[in-house]
């Protein structure tokens, strides 16, 4: 195979390949296949072919960014038999022999190999098998790990929002911050308490904090802290993990004023028409989506940080009621004189969890 041209980009060495589709790149082709880029229009999405030049050897199996260790035809590894990069990249400006892009993960001096126009009805695969939905129901999160290792954050966020219900914001600051906590930790989560995700807050941040995550109250991964902070740490079983605190909290007041303004008559107040209410969703949709955008650093401070990571949830013998007879979860009993009661029962207090926070309910 001959080059047709080289990548002009401001990293000179492999980093993080989710920073690297941040950025934006030059493919310059060489003279003699310039003419091959007539037709190509500012906007598609085009596949940029290209050779991992500095990797002189080839692994077939072994560990990987994000998940289980797999074979390289299972992965995206640099370290390929015949060391074949592809990248869906879309084009920004086009200037003679040279293509202005975005998306490309490939470091200054890549020999491009070819280019070839992204097509929807080629390139997109119908994984709606029988095949495809055994290994769903066996993995439940493959979709969604794929998704964090491609740094899919749309998608992500499409995907949240059938949980959250609507898209707004701090849904998808949510997702961006969960995303990029996984990716840096490179974790993976199948629900049993292996990682875990620490939020600060109840508000819609901490929805997309758990699509992404699978850290959810149900699983015992989900733990909260009722500090009144939009932030979450992520950390692993040995305490070690990433803290996102929403340093500019100000970005939708101060970027998006008439939302603002539809939010505290709609929302804070519940005093707006409904076609105020249709014009805030359609601004926080605007919003959600552009805010996947925004470079991390620009939204949150970021800190490495250790925590005390709770113990396992304990399985302790459940308990019955001795008034209405109804089941109780283990250590949730009221017990009188040797007798287990549950709250209502008891009318004894207890804590909720509701918009207002943590609240203690009290009977007397």
């Amino acid at each position: 195979m001959e080059k047709i041209g080289i990548v002009k980009s401001e990293f000179e060495k492999p980093v993080n390949p989710e920073k690297m589709k941040e950025y934006e790149s030059t493919l310059v082709i060489d003279e003699e296949y310039a003419r091959g880029l007539e037709g190509l229009e500012v906007g598609q999405s085009l596949q940029v072919i290209f050779n991992f030049h500095l990797i002189d050897d080839y692994k077939l199996f072994g560990p990987k960014r994000i998940g289980e260790p797999r074979g390289v035809f299972a992965s995206r590894s640099p370290k390929r038999p015949n060391g074949l990069g592809v990248t869906a990249v879309e084009l920004l400006a086009k200037d003679g022999n040279q293509l202005r892009v975005k998306g490309l993960d490939a470091i200054d001096g890549t020999p491009i190999l070819d280019i070839k126009s992204y097509s929807k009805l080629m390139d997109q695969v119908d994984t709606d098998t029988d095949h495809h939905q055994g290994h769903h129901q066996a993995q439940p999160r493959t979709e969604i790990e794929k998704l964090i290792e491609d740094n899919d954050l749309e998608k992500l966020l499409l995907k949240a929002g059938e949980l959250h219900g609507h898209f707004c914001p701090f849904v998808s600051l949510g997702v961006k911050a969960a995303a990029y906590a996984m990716q840096e930790l490179d974790v993976s989560s199948q629900g049993m308490e292996e990682i875990v995700a620490v939020v600060e807050t109840n508000s819609c941040f901490s929805d997309g904090i758990q699509y992404v995550t699978g850290c959810t109250f149900g699983n015992n991964a989900l733990i909260y802290r009722d500090y009144g902070k939009t932030a979450v740490t992520v950390a692993t079983r040995d305490g070690t993990g990433i803290r996102l605190y929403l340093e500019n909290y100000n970005v939708v007041d101060e970027n998006y004023p008439e939302a603002s303004q539809l939010f505290d008559k709609v929302i804070a107040q519940r005093n707006g028409s409904a076609e105020e209410e249709e014009r805030l969703n359609k601004k926080w949709q605007q919003i959600a989506f552009e805010l996947l955008e925004y470079p991390i650093e620009e939204l949150f401070k970021i800190e490495e940080v250790e925590i005390d990571v709770p113990d396992y949830a304990p399985i302790k013998e459940d308990k019955f009621c001795s008034e209405c007879g109804e089941k109780i979860m283990a250590g949730k009993e009221v017990t009188i004189e040797g007798e287990d009661y549950c709250v209502p029962c008891m009318e004894s207090n207890y804590l909720q969890l509701d918009g207002r926070g943590l609240e203690l309910i009290g009977h007397v």
